[in-house]
């Protein structure tokens, strides 16, 4: 009897177990999960810092920045000025200039024309986006740069604007970022209604094949540097010429060439090659002391456009530190070897802070070496603006022969001999 009570006790409860199971099952998934609205799980949003980095490129792409209501496009200062009233600031670099405008957080680059071509922002926010974030939202830049210890992320968004972000190398966010128009900045290169000189000079130790190669590259170089703001081949329709000296320094002709300069109390400007400079100093030193510009020819005078991106710079950046280390100033300006340049040079020379400077007359001292054709390539061809090439190596004693017979025909037609600082209007040093 007591066996029967355990029994019907456990299927009781048995029965009991299986009906409770069947009603839970019978209740709607929906009604034993529903949470609270928004209580833990919110509508998908982006992160502030991906939303903020994805208007600053669409802004960019409309060529402006997100606190400025200017773009690269169309807009002037004649327009910024009589909105947000005259600029703090100033700076005049190259052919443009750059206004500060200080409680905005912007400086516009603009042209001579009055044509903002470049608007950088210094958003507070921008300080805060680590450079993998940037990458995130915008991937992989172009180009990366290194000038003046800051990183440049470019990116090029069309087939003028592009959208660069500065890196300083002690900073973990981005300093500021520039939309720039290259196109826009181009139109203001050449002042004087598009002055431009071709390229003079002749011997008479050149054969045919070499003349004519010699004659198509001059007519590319000149077109090549109409198109880059920061190449030049002669300076402005005024009556200044420029006496320039390649390949020095060494022991006997560039101090015989420094004297004549400093007898005739004129000016020239030395591009020296960076292995020389190392040997010689003393010359270097003396050069820079009387008042001349010591400016660079490279490292080892190698064709640079025969080179890759990092032997490029390798060659400016150590002729350059050689410079430096003797005179205590890094050149800003650069003949390329051979006056060989092409869009890599350039851009490099660009971003190391480099003007590359050639000629438009070349007295050919190198070919045809005596004195009197040296002298009669400079005078029966001699322009407004003409940069003269000559150089200060070894074995151009003829050189220093013909050089006070240029200066004091070129003083008695009246030419100003100045440096190229001052015939171009860009900076010498960095």
């Amino acid at each position: 009897m007591y066996k029967q009570r355990i029994m019907t006790l456990i299927l009781c409860l048995v029965f009991f177990t299986v009906t409770l199971a069947c009603q839970s099952e019978k209740i709607p998934p929906a009604e034993k999960t529903q949470p609270q609205e928004n209580a833990s799980h919110p509508k998908e949003e982006k992160p502030p810092q991906t939303a903020y980095l994805d208007e600053v490129m669409a802004r960019a792409q409309k060529g402006m920045t997100s606190d400025s209501p200017y773009n690269v496009l169309n807009s002037s200062m004649k327009q910024v000025k009589a909105e947000w009233g005259e600029p703090d600031q100033v700076d005049k670099v190259g052919f443009g200039y750059y206004a500060t405008y200080k409680n905005k957080n912007v400086v516009l680059g603009f042209n001579e024309l009055g044509q903002v071509f470049d608007i950088r922002s210094y958003a507070k926010d921008l300080r805060t986006v680590t450079v993998k974030e940037a990458e995130e939202a915008f991937g992989e830049p172009m180009d990366i740069r290194m000038v003046n210890d800051e990183y440049i992320y470019v990116y090029k968004l069309n087939e003028s604007i592009e959208l660069k972000l500065i890196i300083p190398k002690n900073m973990k966010g981005i300093d500021h970022i520039s939309v720039f128009n290259s196109q826009r900045k181009i139109v203001n290169k050449h002042t004087d209604d598009e002055y431009k000189l071709d390229i003079k000079g002749k011997s008479n130790q050149l054969t045919a094949q070499a003349w004519g190669k010699m004659q198509n590259w001059r007519e590319q170089i000149v077109q090549f540097s109409n198109e880059h703001e920061n190449v030049y081949t002669n300076g402005p329709n005024k009556k200044m010429v420029a006496l320039t000296f390649d390949d020095g320094p060494d022991e006997i002709v560039t101090p015989a060439i420094i004297d004549i300069l400093n007898e005739y109390k004129v000016k020239g400007n030395f591009f020296f090659l960076g292995s020389e400079v190392k040997k010689y100093p003393d010359v270097v030193k003396e050069a820079y002391v009387k008042g001349n510009l010591v400016l660079s020819h490279s490292y080892n005078h190698v064709d640079l456009t025969s080179l890759s991106k990092e032997k490029i710079q390798a060659e400016v950046d150590q002729a350059g530190n050689a410079i430096q280390a003797v005179i205590g100033q890094e050149p800003a300006i650069l003949r390329t070897p051979y006056g060989e340049t092409n869009d890599k040079v350039a851009s490099i020379a660009e971003q190391e802070g480099y003007s590359i400077v050639l000629w438009s007359i070349d007295t050919l001292d190198w070919s045809q070496k005596e004195s009197s054709n040296i002298v009669n390539n400079v005078i029966e061809n001699v322009r407004n603006g003409d940069i003269i090439l000559m150089h200060s190596d070894s074995e151009k004693t003829e050189t220093a022969k013909a050089l006070p017979l240029i200066i004091e025909a070129l003083q008695e037609q009246n030419f100003e001999i100045v440096d190229l600082e001052t015939l171009l209007g860009v900076k010498a040093y960095q």
